[in-house]
């Protein structure tokens, strides 16, 4: 198996990526490739080699950053990093591509070279969120900012299919999340959303208010990509704070307590920290693609790319596409969307239209 990494993409690269990349050999049996500016590359990976040696390097002399407007970038940037690594994907030359650079590119660049599952309209990046119950997957974290109605109930469907694929949940539950449970409640594309999918055959347990998030009522939180992104910038800051809070409290411990302080600190970290969640998947693409956070540094980035190795060694892909050819979802979607449309015009023309 083969990984490719987007070595220029990140607010910091390559220096974390490529540490990061290092890091990731010792517990990864994948061949790694970077993808960038094969000097600076070089330069970044410098002497340290680690025990399994140095990861091949393939030249892009491009990058594409991160104030630039995704779809343009990748038209105008044919040899940008991220562009390599999309067309070998979809070439079948890596297995997978992690990268930590502009969201909306990797949108754009998986998109238009790797391609969508049949009948979806746009992909959705599920990001897991920590309960004390396990990890609820939340998406759209951020691949696009504004959905309509279709898009969420589409989301839902990508959520179904994905922990029926990953985590074999026969009937995930999902929740649509709201300013309130009642279904009146929210802008006029969430209430939509809550009619399509609760017209669907999916297990929907109907709205979930932000302060449910962490109670693990549901296997799946949908919304928008801005809403999304915002909920999961904020708990980063929140659980940052807090193990920096809970690390002063440690040190400031006698010794007599401290051992036990450890513990519960080092178990807070590796539920709470999102360093070791790493990446989101973008869901809806035909080949794993994994987007991590613009600022991980090499611990983030390292885990980002293990989760790339454990979807691509799952074959997640392959049986969502499976999923998705024997579950009607989409099909419905569609269909009850043109229903409420047609309902909107009766409503507003006061006709029924033939």
């Amino acid at each position: 198996m083969r990984i490719a990494i987007d070595a220029m993409g990140g607010d910091h690269a390559p220096g974390p990526v490529v540490e990061g990349t290092l890091l990731a050999r010792s517990v990864c049996s994948a061949d790694l490739v970077l993808i960038g500016n094969e000097p600076v590359v070089r330069e970044a990976l410098g002497g340290g080699s680690g025990p399994l040696g140095l990861p091949e390097v393939i030249h892009a002399p491009l990058a594409i950053s991160m104030e630039e407007f995704g779809p343009v970038a990748i038209r105008k940037k044919r040899d940008a990093s991220l562009n390599v690594a999309m067309r070998m994907l979809a070439a079948g030359e890596v297995d997978a591509v992690v990268s930590a650079g502009n969201t909306s590119a990797i949108v754009a660049a998986a998109k238009h070279f790797v391609g969508l599952l049949p009948g979806l309209r746009r992909p959705a990046l599920a990001v897991p969120f920590p309960t004390e119950d396990g990890r609820p997957v939340l998406l759209d974290a951020g691949a696009y900012a504004q959905s309509g109605a279709l898009h969420l109930a589409q989301s839902a469907a990508l959520a179904h299919i994905y922990l029926k694929a990953s985590r074999g949940i026969d009937r995930p539950s999902i929740g649509l999340l709201n300013i309130g449970r009642e279904p009146a409640k929210g802008t006029r594309a969430v209430q939509r959303a809550f009619a399509l999918i609760k017209r669907s055959g999916l297990n929907f347990t109907g709205n979930l208010e932000p302060n449910d998030l962490f109670n693990g009522q549901t296997d799946a939180v949908i919304c928008e990509g801005f809403v999304g992104n915002i909920v999961m910038k904020m708990y980063e800051g929140l659980s940052e704070g807090l193990i920096r809070a809970l690390g002063g409290k440690v040190r400031q411990s006698g010794s007599q307590n401290r051992a036990e302080l450890n513990r519960i600190f080092d178990s807070f970290q590796k539920s709470y920290a999102y360093q070791h969640v790493g990446g989101a998947p973008l869901l809806g693409v035909k080949e794993p693609v994994v987007v991590a956070h613009g600022r991980s540094e090499s611990e983030a980035i390292s885990s980002a790319i293990q989760l790339a190795y454990r979807i691509a060694e799952d074959e997640t892909c392959r049986k969502m596409a499976e999923q998705l050819e024997q579950d009607s979802s989409l099909a419905d979607f569609k269909y009850f969307n043109a229903l409420l449309i047609l309902e909107n015009l009766k409503n507003k023309w006061g006709f029924a239209p033939k």
